[in-house]
């Protein structure tokens, strides 16, 4: 059984880097369309039994559940911190739902494509043996983290996290994949993010939030668009 995960903070708190730009229920629907984007994603490329999504918050309960999606509860005890979140809903998912495949991705990747999901799940191979698969942002966080089974390795979000995944998956013995995938390399964290927004092919969601909501003019140098190939990818059987 294979599941994926994305974990979402309370929306109160969501995209706080962006808050010269964007007022707080601007950044809240932001996150909400982004996050639909990566949960249709998941739906559209067939690869899962569950699509979890993992919070304190009652309104990303609520939105998960209308897209399709499994919420879970952090429990209160927990310090609501991202690592936090996630290893609970790894051993929830591991030892309560059966699952022997976990992919966790972000919620703010607005151009992931059901392609980009199979990409990864391809990556973890046949089997039942352990393997990590990794695909770094770029400021060198963790895009896209693969786990056989769902707590093979400890999760460790944050600076350089796709550094410490890696040297975490090496350090246990596990074969670990990292692939290159420009659009999940692509997330949503400063103001000139927002500014490519406009120029990039978002998802659905995205878009009918931009279209609503136009950004303000931007106030920093754009960064140069990543150039998003098609990738073409047959799912295993």
């Amino acid at each position: 059984m294979r599941a994926a995960l994305i974990p979402m903070k309370q929306l109160s708190q969501a995209k706080m880097r962006l808050a010269d730009v964007l007022d707080r229920e601007q950044r809240a629907e932001l996150t909400l369309a982004m996050l639909a984007d990566v949960i249709a994603a998941c739906s559209a490329s067939g690869c899962f039994d569950e699509i979890a999504v993992v919070s304190n918050d009652s309104e990303v309960f609520w939105r998960a559940r209308e897209l399709g999606a499994r919420p879970l509860a952090e429990p209160a005890t927990l310090g609501g911190g991202l690592n936090e979140g996630v290893t609970f809903a790894q051993r929830y998912l591991g030892r309560r739902v059966a699952v022997s495949e976990l992919v966790i991705l972000p919620a703010d990747m607005p151009l992931v494509r059901a392609e980009d999901v199979r990409a990864v799940v391809d990556a973890l191979g046949a089997g039942e043996g352990p393997r990590v698969v990794i695909v770094r942002s770029r400021d060198n966080g963790t895009n896209a983290l693969a786990l056989r089974p769902p707590e093979v390795i400890d999760v460790r979000f944050g600076r350089d996290s796709a550094d410490a995944h890696a040297d975490t998956a090496r350090a246990a013995g596990v074969p670990l994949v990292e692939l290159a995938l420009e659009r999940l390399a692509f997330d949503v964290d400063a103001p000139e993010d927002l500014d490519a927004l406009t120029t990039l092919p978002v998802g659905a969601a995205t878009r009918r939030y931009l279209r609503a909501r136009p950004l303000p003019a931007p106030r920093w140098p754009s960064s140069p668009s990543p150039q998003c190939g098609e990738r073409d990818a047959e799912r295993s059987p």
